[in-house]
């Protein structure tokens, strides 16, 4: 099993839960780590109402962000992570960055934080988790002095084809992808601590289960990363 230096960690998490749902086990036993969840922004227009807040519970945008950052707070207390939130809007509601403003958030974030290794998604089917994809991708070749594993979404990893498009992708733009085993944990205290800190998110849990047939059930299963780096650097013989 490839080491993976977990004595600074830094997660690049599209939304108020992703980083838990995907890497909750991972994140369990780390000396230090963060987690960065880019679309944490409270909307301009915050007594806006969505389908999918409305779902979750909320009466407005302004009580779903304020809510869900506080699920998130609790929810990495029980695994011992640090939680920022960056200010970019969820799609839901509108403003969409640029791939250049999120790449140049999550190089600030590396600039201050300097993690040993870096944790990001492999950007599938949500537009968000694209858009998170695509700028860690784009900032990778400038911290080479860390490792970057790119994590598979709990419940998007499902859709069949999904992370096949996404390793052909990063194929074809020269970028190496190498199957990695999960760093070891005391499995039973892992798994019940991720289990914990999922159930914190019961706003999102309540949504999921009214509008996902399979529900969330794959976030308690295994854990999948990928190494990623130019091809061009450090192809192994």
């Amino acid at each position: 099993m490839t080491e993976v230096d977990d004595s600074n960690v830094l997660v690049l998490s599209p939304h108020l839960d992703d980083a838990v749902f995907s890497c909750g086990a991972f994140l369990h036993g780390c000396a230090k780590a963060a987690v960065a969840t880019v679309f944490a922004g409270i909307p301009a227009g915050a007594d806006e109402l969505t389908s999918w807040d409305a779902s979750s519970g909320f009466s407005s945008a302004r009580q779903a962000v304020t809510m869900r950052r506080e699920e998130d707070r609790q929810a990495l207390a029980i695994l011992k992570a640090q939680p920022v939130w960056l200010d970019f809007l969820d799609s839901q509601y509108g403003d969409t960055p640029s791939v250049g403003a999120v790449a140049a958030a999550i190089a600030a974030l590396l600039e201050s934080h300097a993690p040993a290794t870096i944790l990001f998604p492999a950007g599938l089917f949500h537009s968000d988790h694209v858009l998170v994809h695509r700028a860690a991708i784009s900032v990778l070749p400038d911290y080479p002095q860390a490792a970057w594993l790119m994590y598979e979404e709990a419940l998007y990893r499902r859709i069949p084809g999904m992370l096949q498009e996404r390793l052909a992708a990063l194929l074809h733009a020269d970028i190496q992808a190498t199957p990695l085993a999960a760093p070891a944990r005391p499995g039973a205290f892992a798994d019940m601590s991720k289990r914990e800190a999922i159930h914190c998110y019961a706003s999102q849990l309540r949504a999921l289960e009214a509008t996902v047939r399979d529900g969330y059930g794959d976030a308690f299963t295994d854990e999948r990363f990928w190494r990623v780096r130019p091809a061009a650097r450090g192809r192994e013989q």
